[in-house]
């Protein structure tokens, strides 16, 4: 990931390992707010995931530059 002040572009493998996880893809993202909104949106756990995917999402969340 490189940041610029609110600048934000994700690696490409950022980007697969987000769209992996949470079926939509980040490739959207430019700022630090986009970035925070879209981790507020598709970074909850669901009822369905499994227990591994659930502890990553709660460590993105948590650890994301947001």
């Amino acid at each position: 990931m490189l940041l610029h002040d609110q600048q934000v572009r994700l690696t490409r493998r950022e980007r697969e390992i987000l769209h992996r996880l949470t079926g939509v893809d980040p490739r959207d993202i430019t700022t630090r707010a986009e970035l925070r909104k879209w981790a507020e949106c598709y970074l909850q756990s669901l009822p369905g995931d499994d227990r591994e995917i659930s502890a990553i999402k709660d460590l993105l969340r948590h650890h994301l530059p947001v």
